[in-house]
């Protein structure tokens, strides 16, 4: 995002009446400038080595000194904004693309590709109207989340909604909202699914997999993780059949707008009757009693180890200075493995102790008004010993 892309609407955006003047990719950069402006990525949810060539639109400033979070609280520049992309949209049908060249083609072919960047332009604008309403903290926002693989010859898309965050006899429904954690999980899940016990091989052994999500929120690490195996893996394979995603949470609020989330990727899902071989679990530990409760229902439904199964706990939470309590008591309910004696190799016995098997710490980028940040997280890999 260039210097020039950080003036506000009014300034940045062509007249509605010259928008036929432009070429659909010149049109297109600009409905992705507001996009980044009203529709920003959820923070602190991309890691720094992944790309260090870009930056964070809110560490940067505008000329007379506002930050895009000032750029985006404008009520005349947020109306503003709607206005010209209704006017986008309602010029759908006239809209041709200068700056291509199909001399080359025929002319059904062309037409085709016009039509289809025309189509991708209008969808994408349309899209922005309703986002251009408020912030998403204040409205409901549908966000969409594209999590590449290097096995899949697309990206895995999410659709998922946020909804306000209310409050219920004291107690917030945070997990109305998506956060950091849930996306990077589920990017490090679709990118290296192996990595989660996941492999191809262990997908295609006898009998059937479970996996579950607790404080699932919004849904977006099942529902990535589910999409992904099913682009992976066509139903003529078998796989699909043997796997089963459980996305959990507690709050009645929360729960609603899950069932919404999951319905709107997939038809069903799948009971508690059975454990589960993988257990994911991001952002769900932001009060002290919560690592114990965690803890308890791991060790409720996260299947003991056998001779071919290693089943996991993938927990990832933010490392913040006001959660200081909340990191502590996970080490202190889940033991370092070096603290805990080894077991015998008798998978039969009672004695299993969970403890923390790995351990790592991942650096995101974060929007801050006073320019770049950066958020860490710890990703913890817990299982039976």
């Amino acid at each position: 995002m260039t210097q020039s892309s950080l003036l506000p609407p009014s300034a940045r955006l062509p007249p509605i009446r010259q928008i036929r003047e432009h070429s659909l990719d010149g049109l297109a950069k600009l409905v992705d400038y507001l996009r980044a402006v009203y529709n920003p990525p959820v923070r602190g949810s991309r890691r720094v080595n992944r790309d260090k060539s870009k930056k964070p639109l809110g560490g940067q400033r505008r000329e007379g000194g506002d930050t895009v979070e000032q750029l985006r609280a404008d009520e005349f520049e947020r109306a503003y904004a709607v206005r010209w992309l209704t006017g986008l949209v309602s010029q759908a049908s006239l809209l041709e693309d200068p700056s291509d060249d199909y001399d080359d083609q025929d002319t059904s072919a062309s037409s085709r590709m016009l039509e289809d960047k025309v189509d991708a332009l209008i969808c994408s604008a349309a899209a922005l109207i309703a986002i251009c309403a408020g912030t998403s903290a204040a409205r409901t926002l549908t966000r969409q989340y594209q999590f590449s693989s290097p096995l899949l010859a697309s990206d895995v898309e999410v659709y998922v909604r946020d909804v306000p965050i209310a409050v219920d006899e004291d107690t917030p429904t945070v997990g109305t909202q998506t956060w950091g954690g849930a996306c990077l999980l589920a990017e490090m899940l679709v990118e290296d699914p192996g990595r989660f016990g996941l492999s191809e091989d262990a997908l295609a052994r006898p009998g059937r997999v479970r996996i579950l999500e607790l404080g699932a929120g919004t849904g977006l690490v099942s529902l990535a993780l589910s999409r992904y195996l099913t682009a992976r893996f066509p139903a003529s394979t078998g796989v699909q059949a043997s796997v089963e995603v459980v996305a959990s949470d507690y709050h009645p609020l929360v729960l609603d707008n899950l069932r919404y989330n999951t319905e709107a990727n997939f038809s069903d899902g799948p009971p508690f009757d059975e454990p589960f071989d993988l257990i994911l679990g991001a952002d769900v530990i932001y009060e002290q009693t919560h690592a114990l409760w965690i803890r308890d229902c791991v060790a409720t439904l996260l299947r003991r180890p056998t001779a071919a199964l290693n089943p996991r706990f993938h927990l990832v939470m933010p490392l913040r200075p006001t959660h200081a309590v909340e990191s502590r008591d996970v080490q202190d309910v889940f033991l370092p493995e070096h603290g805990v004696s080894a077991g015998s190799q008798n998978f039969a016995r009672m004695d299993w102790e969970l403890c923390v098997l790995e351990q790592e710490t991942i650096v995101c980028e974060a929007e801050e008004a006073r320019g770049r940040a950066e958020v860490e997280y710890v990703h913890y890999v817990i299982g039976w010993v």
